[in-house]
């Protein structure tokens, strides 16, 4: 069994956890006194992180990461900011891409297909940078991986923009994609919240060789000619599939496959292997509802708004998914009840209800929710962010008394 380092205690006793009921709606904490409670401040002070098992590439890229941790990293830099310097590179990535493809099925420059690959690599290998300054600098603390993480949760829109930037399908296959990796993301962090030990891995393949793989694959790309290949019908190899079926379709629904295997792994972990009481597996699994609920709410978007405004709705939607995935992991290091039923998803099942019933100012809308979404990420982290510095005397993106560090 799991270790029992994380919450799952907390699912059991505690003043905010009396009933069941109790946990479905309310959670003790007040966007306008801070994102955490006075004991959930103190538990991520004591906060050690249990990672999952490291592969054979993690093991062997590591002296690599060492060597251009020392040799290209100043003593001065935070490792939060080594973060966001990976970070940044997705953003541009993404930015670029979104000029050029705004629904995901045109085709883009090679060039911008070569950068993406390059600012994957970037992204994933300062993310591997950024433990080892802390280390380095004598900097570790648990603001590192909620900062880390946080980070991750907001790239994963970046991977999505890159694999439409090769295959350019339609809309609800980008938002299909989008939806599943990010509820994969969210369910790992859930796990982590119940189990207390991210799992990075499946055997010798985790997070490194996707992201690597990824990496390389974009550039290949760069140099193909990637209508023609992925555009490829699968009729020419075998007969029996319909001819409108490409090879395009068929990297997407085997990314589709392993997603789901990847959360079909994490429900088993925790509903199956670490829990054995049914009160404490209905709030395991009440806690997949609101997610699992956004993605039906996108996904079943009428065409028109769709493909009209897909890239609104995909930032709309991984912006929310980002919140509360980062309230998870957050929650999970602070011990305290992450609510199942999340009130912040209310805006975006009202706007997917009103562009059933009208078709009007759809895109306004949109860019207005995109808007609100980009401000609770924004408010939510901040305040954790600032509750913790003032807790561990520590900057988010400076190093205090650097001198006396570098000595």
């Amino acid at each position: 069994m799991a270790s029992t380092n994380g919450t799952s205690k907390e699912v059991e006793k505690g003043p905010e956890n009396r009933t069941l009921i109790h946990a479905w709606m309310w959670e003790p904490t007040s966007y306008q006194k801070g994102a955490l409670t006075k004991d959930g401040i103190e538990n991520i002070a004591r906060h050690k992180y249990v990672s999952g098992h490291y592969t054979s590439l993690d093991n062997f890229l590591n002296p690599m990461w060492n060597y251009l941790t020392d040799n290209l990293l100043p003593m001065w830099l935070a490792p939060n900011a080594v973060t966001t310097i990976g970070g940044l590179h997705c953003l541009v990535a993404y930015c670029v891409l979104w000029w050029h493809s705004p629904n995901f099925d045109q085709q883009v420059p090679d060039w911008t297909v070569l950068l993406s690959g390059y600012c994957l690599i970037a992204y994933y290998t300062f993310d591997c940078m950024d433990g080892k300054q802390a280390r380095r600098t004598g900097t570790s603390s648990p603001l590192g991986q909620l900062f880390d993480h946080g980070v991750d949760c907001i790239c994963n829109l970046c991977f999505v923009s890159s694999i439409f930037g090769l295959v350019m399908m339609s809309s609800q296959w980008a938002l299909l994609i989008q939806c599943s990796l990010q509820f994969t993301f969210y369910m790992a962090q859930w796990e982590e919240y119940h189990t207390g030990i991210l799992q990075h891995s499946v055997g010798n393949v985790g997070v490194t060789e996707t992201n690597y793989g990824l990496g390389l694959f974009t550039i290949l790309n760069a140099f193909l000619d990637r209508r023609a290949l992925w555009r490829f019908p699968i009729q020419n190899i075998l007969p029996f599939v319909p001819e409108h079926i490409h090879l395009g379709h068929a990297a997407l629904s085997t990314t589709v496959i392993m997603l789901s295997l990847l959360v079909l792994g994490s429900f088993n972990r925790v509903i199956i292997n670490h829990y054995s009481a049914l009160n404490k597996r209905m709030f395991a699994l009440g806690q997949l509802l609101t997610p699992a609920s956004m993605l039906l709410a996108v996904v079943f978007l009428p065409k028109a708004a769709r493909d009209d405004n897909t890239r609104y709705v995909s930032l709309a939607t991984g912006l929310l998914f980002s919140l509360l995935t980062q309230k998870v992991i957050i929650f999970s290091m602070a011990k305290m009840t992450f609510a199942t039923i999340q009130l912040e998803a209310i805006p975006l099942f009202l706007v997917s209800i009103y562009i059933h019933l009208y078709a009007t100012h759809i895109e306004l809308i949109l860019q207005l929710l995109c808007l609100w979404y980009a401000y609770r990420l924004h408010k939510f982290a901040w305040l954790a962010v600032h509750q913790l510095c003032e807790r561990l005397d520590i900057n988010c993106f400076s190093i205090k008394n650097v001198k006396n560090k570098a000595d």
